[in-house]
Parts: C-alpha cells; sequence; structure tokens
C-alpha cells in the first residue's frame, strides 16, 4: 500500500517564503531534493530543521519547478499553503506562469493605433502625437502583463512608458519611477509636454520626487499625491518604507535605466527589486542596453518583471536570452528612426617615447603578475588589483603624467630618466591630436563633446582648451535647476544657448544618460573608452537621437594609441571586447545598428571602469603579448 503523500507547507511573510515539512517527513524524497535544489541554484536561504526560509522569488522558482502535477505525483507529496494569503499569492502566480507562456509565444494585440490616440485623448494625452512606431511599442505593452523597453536611446522610452501609464491607470493606484538623478529633467518634463493642464482625473499631476529621510518619504507617499520619482541610491536608504508602501498601496513600478540593477542578487539595489518584485500590480523595465556586458545581465532584469518564472534560470544556463523573451519585449532601432547614419573615424595616434616607455614598464609587470594567475583564476583581492592596473593602462594611453601622480604611492621601480621624459612630453600625442581636432571642428562653427573617462583628465582638456569657453560634466558635479550655473543642468543650458561654449568635455559614465545635445551638437570625440558597451553607446546617442534633421551629419572620432606589436594597445583590446558585447546585443535585440557598429569596430585597422570583467582581462593580456586573434574580414556580398 503506497504511503501518503508528505504534505510541504509554504507560508508567505514579509517578502520572505518558507518551506516546511513535518519531523516524520525528513528523509521524503521530496524534502531531499527541494534542499538539494537550493544548494545547487545558490539561493540565499536560512535552514533550520524541517525549515527553509528564503526570498518568496526563489520560493515560486521552487513552487513552479516542483510543482507540476506529474512531479507531486511521481514524488508522492503535495504543496499546501498554510493560509488564504499565501493561497491566494500561488494562484496568482500560476495563473501569471499561464498567461506570459502564452504572450511570450503569441501576442494577441487587441489595441488599434486608432483605438490608443482615441483613448489617450479622452484622458488629455494631448501635448504630444506619438510616432507609428511609439504606437506599435505602445500597443505591444498594453497586451502584456508587464513589460520590457529595450528601445535605443532617443526613441521616446519615456513618452511610451508615461503614455502606458495614463492608459492602464486606475483610481487610487499609484506610479513609482526608479531613475538615475540624470533622468529625472525627463520625467518631470514629461507630464506638462503631453497633459493638458485640464486633464481628466487628475492627469496633469506632476511627480513628487521622494529625496527626503524616512519620515519625509512616509509623509510624501501618504500625501494623497499618485505619482513619484526616485533615485536608485535613495530607494536604497528607503527600501523599508518604499517596499510597506508596495504593500498597501497598489502601485505600477517602473525601473528606467533597469540595467543598473544587472548585478541582482550581488548588489543592494538588485537585491532590493528582486525581493519586492511581486509585489506591484505592474512592472516595467527600460533600457536601450539591457546587457551591457553579458547576456547574464539581463537576467536579474527578468526575474525582476517576472519573478519565478525561471527565465533569469534559464539564462544562467546559456540559453539565448531572445529565445527566452519571444514577445515579452518591444525594441525600436535606430534605423526605425529615420536617422542619417553616423560616420566612424578611427585615428590611431603613436605614443611619445617617453609614454611608451612607461606604458611598457607597466604592462611587463601587469603580465608578470597575472598572466600565469588568470588560468587558475584570481581570488577577489588579486581581481580588484588587476583592475586597477587595467585603469593605470588606460590612464597610460590618455594621460601619463597625471597616471604618474597616482603611481606615486605604488611600490613600482621606475627610472627616473622615463619620469622626466614623460615630463617633458607635457600632453600625449593623442591628448593634442584630440584638442587639434577640436580646434578645427570650431574654428569652421561646430560645436563638439570630448568623451573621457578619467575626471582628471576632463580637468587637463578644460584647462588647454580655457579659451574655447569649455564646460565640464563628472561624477562631482551636481544635478540642480537650469538656471543654477553650476550645476548639470545649468552647464547644459549654457552649452546649448551660449554661442561662445563650443566644447562640453564629459564622462560617459555620468553624463551618457539623460541628456539631448543633438539640436547643437554633431560631433563626438573620444579621447579613451571603457570596456562598458553601455557607456559607449548611450554616449553616442545624446548628438544621435529623435529630431536630427535628415541633412545633419553626425561624426564619430575615435582616438586609440598605437603601440608596436610586442607591446600592444590596451585601446586595441577595448575595442575587442566592445565589439563582442555590441555583437551580443545585435543578436537578441535583431538590431541592423548596432550590427553597423560592431562591424566598424572588427573592420577598423589595427592599431575606471569597475564593472571590468575577468574576460576583460583576458583579452587584454592576450592582447598585451600579442596572442589575441585578430578579427576576420567580413565580406559582404
Amino acid at each position: 500500500m503506497k504511503n501518503s503523500p508528505t504534505t510541504v507547507r509554504i507560508r508567505y511573510s514579509q517578502g520572505n517564503g518558507i518551506i516546511s515539512v513535518s519531523e516524520h517527513a525528513l528523509l521524503a524524497p521530496i524534502w531531499t531534493r527541494l534542499n538539494l535544489a537550493v544548494r545547487n541554484k545558490g539561493f540565499e536561504h536560512r535552514p533550520t530543521r524541517g525549515e527553509l526560509s528564503l526570498s518568496w522569488l526563489n520560493t515560486l522558482d521552487l513552487i513552479r519547478e516542483f510543482g507540476s502535477k506529474s512531479n507531486q505525483i511521481s514524488l508522492n507529496f503535495r504543496f499546501c499553503p498554510d493560509d488564504s494569503q499565501t493561497s491566494t499569492l500561488i494562484r496568482e502566480f500560476a495563473a501569471q506562469i499561464r498567461q506570459t507562456r502564452e504572450q511570450r509565444n503569441q501576442l494577441c494585440r487587441t489595441f488599434s493605433a486608432n483605438d490608443i490616440n482615441s483613448k489617450l485623448n479622452e484622458k488629455g494625452f494631448t501635448g504630444q502625437e506619438l510616432f507609428d512606431f511609439q504606437l506599435r511599442d505602445l500597443s505591444h505593452l498594453l497586451s502584456l502583463s508587464n513589460g520590457a523597453n529595450f528601445s535605443v536611446p532617443g526613441a521616446g522610452k519615456t513618452t511610451v512608458t508615461f503614455a502606458l501609464h495614463i492608459l492602464t491607470r486606475k483610481i487610487g493606484h499609484h506610479f513609482i519611477v526608479v531613475a538615475p538623478k540624470s533622468a529625472f529633467q525627463a520625467w518631470i518634463n514629461i507630464v506638462s509636454e503631453c497633459m493638458s493642464n485640464d486633464a481628466s482625473e487628475n492627469g496633469a499631476e506632476p511627480f513628487t520626487l521622494l529625496v527626503g529621510h524616512k519620515q519625509e518619504t512616509k509623509t510624501a507617499l501618504n500625501s494623497g499625491a499618485t505619482r513619484f520619482l526616485v533615485s536608485y541610491d535613495m530607494s536604497i536608504r528607503l527600501q523599508s518604507v518604499i517596499a510597506n508602501h508596495f504593500s498597501t498601496f497598489p502601485t505600477h513600478l517602473v525601473l528606467d535605466e533597469s540595467h543598473r540593477m544587472k548585478a541582482g542578487w550581488h548588489s543592494q539595489r538588485g537585491a532590493f527589486f528582486l525581493k519586492v518584485a511581486h509585489l506591484p500590480v505592474r512592472r516595467d523595465i527600460l533600457s536601450g542596453t539591457p546587457m551591457p556586458q553579458a547576456s547574464t545581465d539581463i537576467q536579474s532584469q527578468l526575474d525582476f518583471l517576472w519573478p519565478g518564472h525561471g527565465y533569469g534560470l534559464d539564462i544562467s544556463t546559456g540559453k539565448p536570452p531572445r529565445e527566452i523573451l519571444g514577445n515579452l519585449y518591444v525594441r525600436t532601432t535606430k534605423s526605425e528612426l529615420n536617422l542619417p547614419p553616423v560616420k566612424r573615424e578611427f585615428i590611431d595616434i603613436t605614443m611619445n617615447d617617453g609614454q611608451l616607455a612607461l606604458y611598457s614598464i607597466v604592462r611587463n609587470e601587469f603580465i608578470r603578475q597575472y598572466s600565469s594567475k588568470i588560468k587558475t583564476g584570481l581570488n577577489d583581492g588579486q581581481f580588484l588589483r588587476a583592475r586597477r592596473s587595467v585603469m593605470r593602462l588606460l590612464q597610460l594611453s590618455i594621460n601619463p603624467t597625471l597616471a604618474l601622480s597616482s603611481m606615486a604611492n605604488d611600490n613600482m621601480k621606475i627610472d627616473s630618466a622615463v619620469i622626466d621624459q614623460v615630463l617633458d612630453e607635457g600632453h600625449s600625442a593623442k591628448m593634442a591630436a584630440v584638442m587639434d581636432l577640436v580646434y578645427e571642428l570650431v574654428e569652421s562653427g561646430e560645436k563638439c563633446v570630448i568623451w573621457t573617462i578619467f575626471t582628471d583628465t576632463i580637468r587637463s582638456f578644460a584647462s588647454s582648451l580655457a579659451d574655447l569657453n569649455p564646460v565640464c560634466i563628472h561624477g562631482g558635479v551636481n544635478s540642480g535647476s537650469p538656471d543654477e550655473p553650476e550645476s548639470r543642468e545649468g552647464r547644459i543650458r549654457l552649452f546649448h544657448e551660449d554661442s561662445d561654449c563650443s566644447v562640453l568635455i564629459a564622462n560617459p559614465a555620468t553624463a551618457g544618460e539623460g541628456i539631448s545635445l543633438h539640436t547643437v551638437c554633431h560631433n563626438a570625440i573620444y579621447a579613451d573608452r571603457s570596456y562598458v558597451s553601455t557607456h559607449y553607446l548611450q554616449s553616442i546617442d545624446r548628438i544621435h537621437r529623435l529630431g536630427l534633421a535628415p541633412d545633419v551629419e553626425t561624426c564619430v572620432y575615435i582616438f586609440r594609441s598605437k603601440a608596436p606589436p610586442a607591446i600592444g594597445s590596451i585601446d586595441m583590446s577595448v575595442g575587442h571586447r566592445l565589439e563582442e558585447k555590441i555583437r551580443n546585443m545585435q543578436i537578441l535585440l535583431d538590431d541592423p545598428d548596432l550590427h553597423k557598429i560592431a562591424l566598424d569596430e572588427e573592420e577598423s585597422a589595427d592599431p575606471l571602469d569597475y564593472d571590468l570583467d575577468l574576460k576583460d582581462i583576458m583579452n587584454l593580456i592576450a592582447e598585451l603579448e600579442g596572442t589575441a586573434l585578430q578579427p576576420q574580414t567580413v565580406i559582404h556580398g
């Protein structure tokens, strides 16, 4: 006679799940399998005798994996919710699983462009007329319970998402946008740009900024306002207040630049949003670069959108992201914006003698320390030191005198003659060539933006180009009102409006998002680049975006330091890795513009970043050792 099924109890408790069995079921097959699955998947958990406590997201993962009827029969057990709240959450989860699977395979669009325009007009959305591709994306997103908008920067993701909010909004529901501070102004402006002042249902309500301490935030959230804007960093400081709010008020939650949570459980911001993912009534993510480093970058974003569905786990096992996503996202490409193509020019500059000598010394020390260790793996301390060494090589490629200053505390022995030579040379040949191009462009009546990853190099350029009245943006420049001259927004306004201000010098990590320069500037100069594809792609999109006149030529100049083959160029290593990362995104998003950018990197002649990963360092070592594979020539038929 078959034993009675083992009862596996499940209870939801404050964002966590508690799975338990009775004392006599500790040796049951299902309990062994559940414990093994938790360990194999690397789920953070607190095991006690007969009980597993883990995040609700991971609890749903286990329910999905083991909860099928066939599994419960074969393993002779049954899941049993402990209370009505848990039972309701599991029923809703099962319904979402079925719905999402259907939507992934075949999307049922029930909203025509005419229907959307009509409904938006009824609600007072009259300030902007949506483009055809925006209406298409909006119709697609309206057909999904949660959505991902991976359209290129400048395609109007903010407008589409705000229109989505207007059409899905219900009385008593709240709308919370989490965004980088650089994107705040765009969200603040969108209300006045789109909504009439007399819009029904308080449709013209402005965003309330959540920027204070916990009590101020509680007061704001309970003030009767329904639209809120908060930064990623502030959301971490306020996570208990915000999580409680999600539990109390039906909320539509949007993560703008969602790749910022790509580290998932390994970062505070990622862990917080994964933990509360099941609470909002709708979730949307926005990112033009959803996987800036590798396909696994999208894993946590999918787990946020569809908690417990297993899509992130599928990514981690190597399944192609596009195969997993199916119809669950929208993407407007550059070609759909009908923008004139970008002209890219790679400019290779030979290093000065002193610079080359210093670069070679640091390069040799880097290889000595890490070439053999990389094959067996680096511990955390070695990995951090390796990344710091890579940053040193990147800095030496553009600004060796400043690199010398930062090397003062290192124990590396450098011949004084080399130091004297570097100091005598002053600006590197690459910096001098960048400034020559800047003067040439300005003399012809053009404005330009110089991109560099180092704050000290920004200051060096600003000092040397002082006669051109440049403005600078880096991490030390605070956001503020456009009327404040020293704020980020005030400096951008000056660049737009002052004909004597011809140059913007910026760090793409801090200025690559949330600003538009395309109406006044059509030249981007890269003095150096990091290994982060997001910084490169999004900084280009500051001057190449929707609204650009059809007869305007957008020019991108990429400066690289040239070194002998035996030494190798770190700029070439950066180019190789950017090409690989952009190519991976192109495959996911089926974007011809990304194909063109990757192809430009492939076909170009040989010549800080704490997002640097192990593959970047391995590629750099291969490049410096002269063992890197050269890009294959692509022949088009």
